[in-house]
């Protein structure tokens, strides 16, 4: 599913404008970015909760050509489906 079938659905199901949709999409995702980066998960009651996960920078070597390289540090979100959610998923 693409975001424009995610907006249509979303919009169908709560009798919101398209535009309102985009403006709660977009401010979860400063959310979670902020929350991110501070390293706290974002938990959403019976859907589930994103855990940050932080993967500290290392020294690689490039397979094709040898090379070691530094890969920077990154954060990760990782997401866990809460009960409900599974349940409804099982069901369906």
């Amino acid at each position: 599913m693409d975001y424009k079938n995610l907006r249509t659905r979303l919009a169908a199901a709560t009798g919101r404008p398209a535009a309102d949709i985009d403006a709660l999409t977009d401010a979860l995702a400063v959310v979670l970015r902020e929350s991110a980066s501070a390293l706290d998960s974002v938990a959403i009651p019976t859907f589930g909760t994103f855990v940050p996960v932080k993967h500290n920078e290392e020294v690689r070597t490039d397979l094709s050509t040898g090379r070691r390289m530094l890969v920077p540090p990154e954060i990760v979100l990782e997401f866990n489906a809460g009960a409900m959610l599974q349940k409804r998923l099982r069901n369906e």
